[in-house]
């Protein structure tokens, strides 16, 4: 598992370049310079940072996490670029300078990826260390998977607006697992690739499969039964990400300052309105799991 520390300002600045060491142990550090002299906030501070959260990021396999965490903490949209003798029947050349590059098109599952990132909460102006937690959506790591969850303070839950059968296993599956693992935690239901709403090749192929993309409305209709706030965003067209992760600073420093002024002085937090959840009302908890339902990712 490698964990990456990012500092940035968190702004897409299509000018800043970034300067990637890796040491023998995989752990690799980003440094960003932007064309206007400017340094992040987080790199001068002097003071630790008033709040310590965790944010761990779920869904199925390929439906754009890792994207969406990347472009938030390094801000850019990741794209993989291999240097091949030769094309291989999953990968598209393009011409990339004086060099003919070919760009990966083989899906690389995460098994987990740890993030740290340095935002401002904006109504008090104190810095927040954000830990984010990628994960695998793939079966074969449901069992590792719940290791992610200790000490979470929101989870967001994802799907893409491309696959309706991820929206689908949002209630199937992830909505179940999370409750199960951490039923006080604050939840955001994320709708991601919001560019491919409306791409004619996206509308096609799943027209062919009798399927259309996921509207607006059908993800607050499903945030709705999971008592959770509803956002989406465009990784690729940064659109929507900085809100999701602002909504997410406000959302887990709420619940902090929530706690340390009740009366007992603890608490979990939990979902607005919500109180104690038992085992036995838990959907899909003591039930037989259905099989996940998949479809082709864009």
């Amino acid at each position: 598992m490698a964990s990456y520390q990012y500092r940035n300002n968190h702004q897409y600045d299509q000018t800043r370049r970034d300067q990637h060491t890796r040491s023998s142990d995989g752990t690799a550090s980003t440094t960003y310079s932007s064309s206007t002299g400017r340094e992040s906030a987080a790199t001068e501070a002097t003071e630790p940072p008033t709040y310590s959260k965790k944010i761990v990021v779920v869904g199925d396999g390929g439906c754009g996490k890792t994207c969406l965490l990347i472009s938030y903490s390094q801000g850019y949209f990741p794209e993989v670029w291999l240097s091949l003798p030769h094309p291989l029947p999953w990968t598209q050349t393009r011409s990339h300078g004086d060099e003919m590059l070919t760009v990966d098109k083989k899906y690389v599952p995460t098994v987990f990826e740890n993030y740290i990132a340095y935002p401002v909460h904006s109504p008090s102006g104190k810095t927040v260390e954000l830990a984010l937690w990628d994960t695998a959506g793939q079966e074969e790591y449901d069992r590792l998977r719940p290791l992610s969850y200790p000490e979470t303070d929101l989870v967001l839950v994802c799907f893409a607006v491309d696959c309706p059968n991820s929206l689908d296993n949002v209630l199937d599956k992830w909505y179940p697992e999370v409750l199960h693992f951490c039923p006080y935690t604050p939840l955001i239901l994320v709708g991601l690739k919001t560019d491919l709403r409306h791409k004619k090749t996206c509308i096609d192929m799943l027209k062919t499969q009798g399927l259309t993309p996921v509207t607006s409305d059908q993800g607050k209709a499903v945030a709705t039964k999971m008592n959770a706030q509803y956002m989406e965003c465009s990784s690729k067209e940064a659109k929507g990400v900085d809100d999701i992760f602002e909504r997410a600073i406000l959302t887990v420093v709420s619940n902090d300052r929530r706690n340390l002024e009740s009366p007992s002085g603890g608490g979990g937090g939990g979902r607005s309105g919500s109180g104690h959840v038992s085992k036995s009302s838990i959907p899909g908890v003591g039930i037989p799991k259905r099989k996940k339902r998949k479809c082709q990712f864009l």
